[in-house]
């Protein structure tokens, strides 16, 4: 049999990757995923909920401020297997109408305590922690009238938390600094916009002190202090946003290392972003569709991008409503999931300790606290849809092999494979980082088996994800595939590979 110059047959993979409506530039949007609430009874009329381990034992345990019970239920998170359920509440007594509740080590003995807002007794309830997650007697310390709010902050630099409370009957501020035995000293009060509802500390102009920043439902604006070296803040300066402001959190959402607002507004069913600018000062508002009469937010990488989302609470809708950030800081439609009747506060925690962000959303109609854990799993890993066909080409000309896949939303990379050995550029092969395989023009020396290893990129929360494609045989045989002399009966020689694969796929007998 004679021997006849080769020509490259290609394996054709096209690749096609799939993405998401709302694609970004690099890959689609991470997919989010929360499973249907679990309930769990606390006292009435619950208004707030705060997260921190009161046990020690590593898990997140729950803190609710309940209206019109006056008091605060703790809820112990359970152990694995059980992780991300939790015990039945225990109440302790607080002042009247408590509507916000707060975690931070007042007396730095390295247990978390409590700071809860009583609205109508005026004063603030500071319950120690101890060592097995019980509290001991509040101590109660007066501030203005209505406080609806309160934050723990170092405003004076000693090193320990100081309070700072919202009040709604005053339209102010009260600043309680921290004694050294945990004790607070005489509130400070410093004028805000009408009707404040809740309290946020962040730095705000960069200067390493802590500012406030205070939603105000009847002036419909936010209200920022920025913190002098002391202790004492600046006269507040106000910001457009919405229409009933009712709530608000701080976050990086555009990556520039500035605080940001996200604001929810009860009287028009958005959010607000506030970008911030570097000397403090902030950007006008764009607002985002959320559920009906939202009443708190909180923020968390709900998606595991890397990039901070929202959680809204929706108190008429029954839902909380999450808002997936974009690198940019600006944000996609609101997914909503069902929670509780009246969901008022939602917090963020990781319940069930599987690394990804729950939440916790109290419901001021139903006396329970909604559960929502994190289903995410991120993208499945590439899917090849079209593999390798085995092909006859003639020696010369130009030949390709190509790859069909389905990244999910991933960005893909392609590594190819002769003979199961990686192939780099060169030459007169192209492409082997890249869906198709190019061969400019082929040789008898391609005769092999080709195949190529799909990855997609880490995202989502996961590592990167491999596939291989199936093997096939690249064949290539001169001018006639078929020589008259060729029969695959026939006798052949050891050196008549080449010339037996080309007329084998040309279907020579």
């Amino acid at each position: 049999m004679t021997k006849i110059p080769g020509a490259t047959t290609a394996l054709r993979f096209v690749v096609a990757v799939g993405l998401l409506a709302a694609a970004e530039p690099t890959y689609a949007q991470c997919p989010l995923s929360f499973a249907s609430a679990s309930n769990y009874a606390v006292g009435s009329f619950p208004r707030s909920v705060a997260v921190g381990d009161f046990n020690a034992d590593g898990r997140p345990d729950l803190a609710i401020a309940n209206f019109s019970s006056n008091n605060v239920s703790i809820l112990l998170g359970i152990a694995p297997p059980n992780a991300g359920t939790f015990q039945p509440a225990v109440n302790y007594a607080v002042g009247t109408n408590p509507g916000s509740v707060a975690v931070a080590d007042f007396n730095a003995d390295g247990r978390p305590d409590l700071a809860v807002a009583n609205r109508f007794s005026n004063n603030v309830s500071v319950l120690l922690g101890n060592a097995n997650g019980t509290f001991q007697p509040a101590i109660n310390y007066a501030v203005s009238g209505g406080p609806v709010s309160v934050a723990p902050g170092d405003f004076n630099a000693d090193g320990r938390p100081d309070l700072a409370v919202a009040n709604q009957f005053n339209n102010n501020v009260s600043i309680l600094l921290r004694n050294i035995d945990g004790t607070f000293q005489p509130a400070v009060s410093y004028a805000v916009g009408s009707l404040p509802q809740l309290v946020a500390v962040g730095d705000f102009n960069a200067d390493g002190r802590p500012d406030l920043a205070v939603a105000n439902a009847n002036s419909g604006n936010v209200s920022i202090l920025l913190g002098n070296a002391n202790g004492t803040f600046q006269a507040a300066v106000n910001y457009a946003a919405g229409i009933s402001p009712r709530s608000l959190a701080v976050g990086n959402f555009n990556g520039d290392g500035r605080p940001d607002l996200a604001v929810p507004d009860y009287g028009s069913n958005t959010v607000s972003i506030l970008m911030g600018n570097a000397n403090g000062t902030f950007q006008a508002a764009v607002n985002y569709a959320v559920g009906s009469f939202p009443s708190s937010v909180t923020v968390g990488d709900f998606n595991a991008d890397s990039r901070p989302d929202l959680a809204v609470a929706n108190n008429i809708s029954s839902n909380v409503s999450v808002l997936r950030g974009n690198a940019n800081g600006t944000f996609q439609a609101a997914v909503n999931y069902a929670a509780g009747d009246g969901p008022y506060s939602v917090a963020v925690g990781d319940f069930n300790a599987d690394g990804k962000p729950d939440l916790a959303s109290v419901n001021n109609n139903s006396t329970n606290v909604s559960i929502l854990l994190n289903t995410n799993t991120g993208f499945p890993p590439p899917g090849i849809t079209q593999q390798p066909a085995s092909q006859l080409v003639l020696a010369g000309q130009i030949a390709a092999i190509a790859v069909t896949a389905d990244g999910f939303g991933n960005t893909l990379t392609y590594q190819w494979r002769k003979n199961g050995i990686a192939i780099a550029n060169g030459g007169t092969i192209s492409g082997a980082d890249s869906p198709t395989l190019t061969f400019t023009p082929a040789r008898l020396s391609d005769v092999a088996s080709y195949d190529v290893l799909v990855t997609g990129s880490a995202a989502c929360g996961v590592g990167p994800q491999l596939t291989t494609s199936a093997t096939g045989i690249l064949a290539v045989t001169g001018t006639n595939p078929c020589p008259a002399d060729f029969n695959i009966d026939g006798e052949l020689n050891p050196d008549d590979l080449a010339d037996f694969i080309g007329a084998f796929f040309a279907g020579c007998g």
